[in-house]
């Protein structure tokens, strides 16, 4: 949801600068997420910055009283946002179920002001909202959890957007996925700007497996970001023959993306990560136990950029190796 969730806060954040105002609401666990997402304008989320007008329609408990008792429970948002809304605010109903009664006219009130409409749901969203963030959970509890998520990142982009000189603190990475050789240098500033310690590690990661996943694990619990070096095509050839990879690096990458303990992954076109190791220095490289019986040759690169190398113990049992022999000996075998 990153592209929905990036394009709605710099629409958002249009409206703020143009000196509208934010409006939320919803019911129960959606109320407490609607007052919290008020509070990250007036107060702030982590940076100090100039407050921005947003007013939660779920914390006024004499105007909630007072409505429901003269005009029913499904008038309580309704009759605010026709009392509030201006064309150039925003209006952000909140309901996991997507078809909370209230939210749906409190939306439709909105919608014939002018003011821009965004809702926030689960799976299903029958709110009528302009922009509609749904997200792919049914469970009350988790889809709750996700808004949550889903409103600090509006928040924080919507604040940088503002404000773009704001200090980034250590949730705001703005570097894509698979770095750059270019993206390096700067990738550490920030992490070293925002007090953040870097670990890496390195590899193949062809056919990847529960030992992979585990020794990646292992390795993002020494640091607060992990970058994982990922040999090229051409590279795994020349070190392992043509037969390998058995997978393309397209398709390896696609496995680690699914990895949440995985930051950012750096290709390598070398045999061995030292050049790439040089520029992101890194406080923490992580190496399986087995090397730790030998000199290694990164080891140096790494202390002379003021880091350590900690060896994480392998998952029995598990070797790419073993495993691609395997299946190319089941193959030979069929008939």
């Amino acid at each position: 949801m990153a592209p929905q969730i990036a394009s709605t806060a710099a629409r958002i954040a249009e409206r703020l600068a143009a000196g509208g105002k934010i409006l939320v609401f919803g019911n129960g666990g959606s109320a407490a997420c609607a007052q919290h997402f008020a509070a990250e304008f007036t107060g702030k989320l982590s940076s100090d910055r100039v407050p921005y007008p947003a007013i939660s329609l779920t914390v006024d408990t004499s105007a909630l009283t007072a409505i429901a008792n003269d005009y029913g429970y499904v008038e309580v948002f309704a009759r605010q946002v026709r009392a509030l809304a201006r064309p150039e605010d925003v209006v952000v109903g909140i309901s996991t179920s997507g078809t909370s009664g209230n939210v749906v006219l409190a939306i439709e009130s909105a919608r014939g002001i002018g003011a821009l409409t965004v809702s926030l749901t689960g799976t299903v969203d029958q709110l009528g909202s302009e922009v509609s963030l749904a997200v792919p959970l049914r469970e009350t509890a988790r889809v709750q959890e996700a808004h949550d998520l889903v409103l600090h990142e509006l928040a924080q982009v919507i604040e940088r957007v503002l404000v773009p000189e704001i200090i980034d603190d250590r949730s705001a990475d703005r570097f894509p996925f698979v770095l750059t050789e270019a993206d390096l240098e700067p990738y550490r500033a920030w992490l070293r700007s925002s007090g953040q310690e870097l670990a890496t590690t390195n590899g193949v990661f062809d056919l990847l497996h529960e030992g992979h996943r585990t020794s990646i694990r292992a390795a993002r619990a020494h640091g607060d970001a992990l970058v994982l070096l990922i040999n090229s095509d051409e590279s795994v050839r020349r070190l392992k023959g043509e037969s390998r990879p058995v997978r393309s690096l397209e398709e390896r990458l696609r496995d680690i993306e699914s990895i949440p303990a995985v930051d950012h992954v750096v290709v390598m076109h070398d045999d061995d990560p030292r050049r790439l190791l040089s520029s992101l220095q890194p406080d923490v490289h992580c190496k399986g136990a087995e090397y730790s019986r030998s000199p290694l040759l990164e080891g140096e690169v790494v202390r002379e950029g003021g880091g350590r190398i900690a060896y994480i113990e392998l998952l029995p049992g598990h070797s790419t190796t073993s495993q691609v022999n395997s299946m190319i000996g089941v193959h030979n075998d069929a008939p």
